[in-house]
This record gives structure tokens, sequence and C-alpha cells, in this order.
């Protein structure tokens, strides 16, 4: 089973800042992501990096971190102090928009189990991101290059309000393309507003409702408005407690679909049930 699919936040956190690493990993953050890319200034990449082998696994959830992309003299190094540092189980991949963009299998190779993942920040990152998928089956995370999307935004030459509808399609673009692929988790991207907890409320409804489980955060006090907003409601546990005892009965009498409060419920539902109480995989 993939663990980080059942993360719900991503910190992150600039590796070249030892007191705000430690503080991120001892948050509520379910998985920690260290910065070595646009968060560290150049004369300090060297030095994250360095950091990497030093980094302790965390006691709750996982550590992942970003490295520089393809296009970068860092990205060889970094992956390879990432796949040396046993307190690491990922990579993000800034900028993709090919399977070359990822981490080359060499390198891969040489830490069985080390995850990789891909954070899509343009137009033809996100249009090409299912074919991606399908060349390369051991990407294990799929990130949205920003739900304020700065790079994605700029490469689209959109408008820049925060609550605006410019980047829907391309945030329902990627549930699409990612969803049909089991093993993947899919994060949105940050809200970069750190003060505005209404608006990071308002703005992670939305992403639930077009299919995110799970969003990258700047900040830990975005944490738990981030987990309480995707956590199932008590009505949906409720609901779907009720679904799975009644299916699970009609199914032992040999019945494949029931009648349950008015509504139709057939095995369909019944998986999206047990998804909403924690008991799927998938």
């Amino acid at each position: 089973m993939n663990d980080d699919r059942h993360a719900k936040t991503w910190l992150f956190v600039p590796a070249h800042r030892p007191e705000l690493v430690r503080k991120a990993l001892a948050s509520a953050a379910d998985g920690v992501m260290l910065d070595l890319e646009d968060a560290v200034p150049d004369e300090c990449k060297e030095a994250a990096r360095a950091s990497l082998p030093e980094i302790p696994g965390r006691m709750r959830g996982r550590t992942w971190v970003r490295i520089n992309g393809k296009a970068t003299p860092w990205h060889a190094d970094d992956a390879r102090a990432a796949i040396q540092s046993p307190g690491i189980q990922g990579m993000l991949c800034p900028k993709v928009e090919d399977a070359a963009d990822l981490v080359a299998p060499a390198l891969l190779a040489a830490r069985p189990g080390m995850a990789q993942g891909a954070l899509v920040e343009s137009a033809l990152g996100v249009m090409r991101l299912f074919g991606i998928l399908e060349r390369v089956p051991d990407v294990g995370m799929v990130m949205f290059g920003g739900a304020e999307g700065a790079d994605l935004m700029a490469d689209l030459g959109c408008g820049w309000s925060i609550d605006g509808p410019e980047l829907l399609h391309a945030r329902q673009h990627t549930v699409l393309s990612a969803r049909g692929f089991k093993q993947v988790a899919l994060v949105d991207g940050v809200y970069a507003r750190v003060d505005d907890t209404e608006g990071l409320a308002r703005d992670t409804r939305l992403s639930r409702g077009l299919g995110f489980r799970a969003r990258a955060v700047v900040h830990p006090g975005q944490i738990g408005v981030v987990h309480d907003i995707y956590a199932p409601t008590a009505d949906e546990t409720a609901w779907a407690s009720e679904v799975v005892q009644a299916f699970e009965a009609a199914v032992d009498r040999g019945t494949a679909a029931i009648r349950l409060r008015g509504r139709l419920v057939d095995m369909a539902m019944y998986k999206a049930a047990r998804r909403t109480l924690g008991k799927s995989d998938q």
C-alpha cells in the first residue's frame, strides 16, 4: 500500500533552514517536503543538499524532498543525496513536462522503494500528464503546481485573482489524468496567503469538490484547516457506514443493488463508501 495516498497535508520547508526543518518534522503534517528548489537561494543549494543525510525518520508521517529540475546543474546531485539519505522516502521533480524530466531509472535503481513524484506547473505539463504516467509507472505522486499557480498562471498569461476561475480547468484536468492510476497520491497546490484562513478554507472546499484529498501547505497554521476539510464529515461517515452495512447484507442474500433511503446503491457506491471509511486502498 502506498502510504503517501493517505496523507492530507504536505508541509513545504526550505532545507537550508534547520530551525524550520525541525519544526516541520515535529508538526502535525502528514508529510514534510524538504525544499531544495525555489525556496533555497543558489548559494545555499549545496549546504541544503548536504543536510539531507542528517534528516531523521519521522515518527508520524513521511518525508520527501523537492529536488531541482532536470535542466539545472543541481538535479543529479540532489537525487543522489536524497537516495543516500535513509530519512527520505521520496523525491518530487519540479516543472515536469515529459517523462525525461523525472529521475533517471539508473539513479532510482540504487535505492529500491524510493518514491518519486511529478510537480506539474505549466500548460504543457498539465496536458501531457496522463501520457507521462502511462510511460513511467513508478510515479507515486502528482502535485498540481499551486492553487494560486504563479508558474502556471504566468505560462497561461491569465489573471491573478485568488478566487477566480482561471485555473479551474487545469486543476480538473490534473485530477482526471491522475485518477486513472491507483498508485498515485494526488496533491493540490499551496494556498500562499498564510494569514487568510477563510480563503484557505474556501479554496480547500473547492479542492475537495474537484477530487483532491490532499494539498501542499506552507505554514503549520494551515494544517488543521486542511485536515478538517478533507476529512469526511459526520454525516458522510454515518451514510457510508449505513451503505456498507446494508450492501454487504444484501450481497449475502444474492442481491447486486439495493434501494436505501430512496437511493440506488450499487457496487460503485459501496466502494465509495468503503473509501470514505478508510477501508479501501484505492
